[in-house]
C-alpha cells in the first residue's frame, strides 16, 4: 500500500510540474494582447488593420530599448516610406522573418506582415506616443503606457495577486 501511494504521489507531482510548450506559447501571446492596439485604415479602397504591441512587459529578457511589434494585415500591401515615431523620435524598423524570436509573442497569421520597432528607452518617460506613417501622407497615432511587470505577475515572495 505504501508503495502504491508513493507511485501515485510521484505520478501526480510529475504531472503537475510538466509544462506544455503550446500552453506557454499561448500564455505569452495572450499577455501580449494586453499591450496591443489596433487601427483600421483604408488605402486606395482597400482595408488594412495595423496592430501595434508594446513587448517590453512580456519579453523574457530586459531590453535597453522600447520594443514594439507592428503587424499589418493583409500582407499584400506594399509599403513605401514606412516610418514610426516614438515620442517624436524616429524609431528603427526591421522586417521580421518567419523564424524570428519575437514571433513567439505574437499571434501567428499567414496573411500578415510583421515588423520590429525599437528605440532606446528613456526611463523618465511613462507614456509612449507612437505615430505610424506610410506612403508619406497616411499617419495615425497610438498611445501606450509603461508598466512594471510586477503589476501583472504573481509575486513569489508574497501570496498576493496583483491583477
Amino acid at each position: 500500500m505504501k508503495i502504491y501511494n508513493l507511485f501515485l504521489s510521484l505520478f501526480l507531482l510529475s504531472a503537475c510540474s510538466l509544462k506544455n510548450e503550446q500552453i506557454v506559447a499561448t500564455n505569452l501571446k495572450t499577455q501580449t494582447l494586453m499591450f496591443s492596439q489596433k487601427q483600421k485604415i483604408n488605402i486606395d479602397g482597400k482595408n488594412a488593420v495595423f496592430t501595434m504591441s508594446y513587448l517590453n512587459p512580456v519579453l523574457d529578457l530586459d531590453s535597453k530599448d522600447d520594443v514594439f511589434a507592428l503587424i499589418v494585415t493583409p500582407n499584400t500591401l506594399d509599403f513605401k516610406n514606412l516610418e514610426v515615431f516614438i515620442n517624436n523620435k524616429l524609431a528603427n524598423i526591421k522586417f521580421l522573418d518567419s523564424n524570428d524570436e519575437l514571433l513567439k509573442y505574437l499571434i501567428d497569421n499567414q496573411f500578415s506582415q510583421y515588423f520590429k520597432i525599437s528605440l532606446p528607452s528613456v526611463k523618465s518617460e511613462d507614456r509612449l506616443k507612437t505615430i505610424v506613417c506610410f506612403e508619406g501622407v497616411n499617419c495615425f497615432e497610438l498611445n501606450f503606457e509603461k508598466y512594471s511587470k510586477s503589476l501583472y505577475y504573481r509575486s513569489k515572495d508574497v501570496d498576493t495577486q496583483y491583477n
